[in-house]
Order: C-alpha cells, then structure tokens, then sequence
C-alpha cells in the first residue's frame, strides 16, 4: 500500500514538473498551423501560458466549470482537486454553453464557495444570453473565464488535421468583446492579456466574488495555437460491427 502511495506521489510531481515546463502545442506531421499562429501574434499568450497563471490563482476551495472546447481540454490537465467533487464538466456528451449556466448552478448550492466557469468564446456565445438575467440584486455572483482566440478552436484543430491544413468556417468576429457585453449587463468586465494580468485579475475576481457579490468575466486574450484533437478516431472510415453496416440500419 505504501509502495502505491509512493508510485502515485512521484508520478503526480513528475507530472505536474512536466506541465510547467509546457508552452506551447505542437504540429501534426504535414500541418503547421499552431507555428502560424505563434509567428502571427508572437506577444500574446498560449493557452498553457493562460492555465498557468490560472492555476497559480485559482483557491483550492474553488468548484469550477468547463464547457466543451479546445481550450478547455488543454486545461483539464491544471486544476487539482484535494477535497473532491469540484469539478462540473460536460463529458463526451459535448454540449456547446455548458460552462456558464453550470456553475450558476453550483453558486446557487454553494454561497459559500468560490466558484469559476471557463469557455472558450466559440461556447461561450451560445450561452451568453445568460449575463443578462444574473447580475440582479438577489443572485449570488460568480467568476467566468471567457479565452478569447477568435476561434473555434475543436472544429479547426479536427480540420486541419484530417483536411491537409485546411479549415473552413471555424473564424469569430474579432470586434466582438465579450467584456464588453458584460459591462453593459452591469456586470464586471475586464480583459488579461499577459500571464501577470490574469493573475492578478482572477485573485481580485474571487475577492469581489465572495466579498462584494460582484459577478466578473474575464475575457483572456490568446493566440490561436490549438492542442489535441478530442477523437483521433473520429473521422476514421466506418467499421462493420457484429455483421451490421450502414445500408443495414437504413434498411430497417
């Protein structure tokens, strides 16, 4: 028993070494867009760089939310959970809007725990009806983490990789500012565009959260880099299983 304990501290240590040592993503042979993308907006953050100074800020206390998304799933591998039950996510059920109205949800349950919602904007825009119904007086604020690529990031990462470094449809309108519409809900919007700044606003975040009941979304500022597909397998060619195929099914 000692011997696992051991084996699942030194793995844990190594893995979390490795992670700070993580920048940025990398290329499928044959695609090069995450080289593009640094090379285009060189002084703005990665995604990991984001997570990291979330990671540094964020309360062990704290119950988040994450909706589906690229960025997203880059970040499954940061937050640490020491008590449990902590953790709202969608699964491989993909629901696009998850992350805002979950932790509202988990705000609700729990006054007294500091809750974070993180979307990508591609998500976040299916949801974002939402700013306009919980800043009234008797809702209990939250903090939403909004990354900001202009992109969205799943559908152009799965295109890029099964299309020959191609994508079509995947670009968000960069005049749109997330913080902005929450500004005009009477909401705190503020945007990060460095590691220091994020830090700092997420720390002041969870200040005004459960001091001041003031709700913030913090609109965080990324390049365009694109980690792991979620399903390598997914645009594989179609399968017979168990003597059954498509023109089956159909015929039924």
């Amino acid at each position: 028993r000692e011997d696992r304990k051991n084996l699942i501290a030194t793995t844990k240590s190594a893995w979390a070494q490795e992670l700070t040592s993580l920048d940025h993503e990398q290329d499928d042979p044959g695609t090069t867009w995450n080289e593009r993308a640094r090379d285009a907006r060189p002084d703005w953050m990665s995604p990991r760089q984001a997570w990291r100074a979330i990671q540094s800020a964020m309360p062990e206390d704290a119950i988040i939310s994450s909706d589906i998304g690229n960025n997203c799933a880059i970040g499954n591998a940061y937050p640490s959970f020491p008590t449990g039950r902590k953790y709202l996510a969608p699964g491989l059920f993909g629901p696009c809007g998850y992350g805002l109205p979950s932790i509202i949800g988990a705000k609700i349950g729990q006054r007294d725990v500091p809750v974070i919602g993180f979307a990508g904007d591609g998500a976040f825009g299916i949801s974002v009806n939402e700013l306009t119904a919980i800043g009234r007086d008797e809702w209990p604020a939250i903090t939403q983490i909004v990354f900001r690529n202009y992109q969205w990031g799943a559908e152009k990462r799965n295109s890029t990789l099964w299309f020959n470094d191609n994508f079509v449809g995947t670009e968000l309108d960069m005049k749109v500012s997330y913080a902005g519409i929450a500004n005009a809900c009477g909401l705190k919007g503020v945007q990060a565009k460095t590691m220091d700044e994020l830090t700092a606003v997420l720390k002041q975040a969870i200040v005004d959260q459960m001091e001041n009941n003031t709700t913030t979304l913090i609109e965080v500022i990324l390049n365009q880099e694109l980690g792991e597909p979620f399903r390598r397998d997914a645009m594989k060619k179609p399968v017979k299983v168990a003597g059954i195929d498509a023109s089956d099914m159909a015929a039924e």
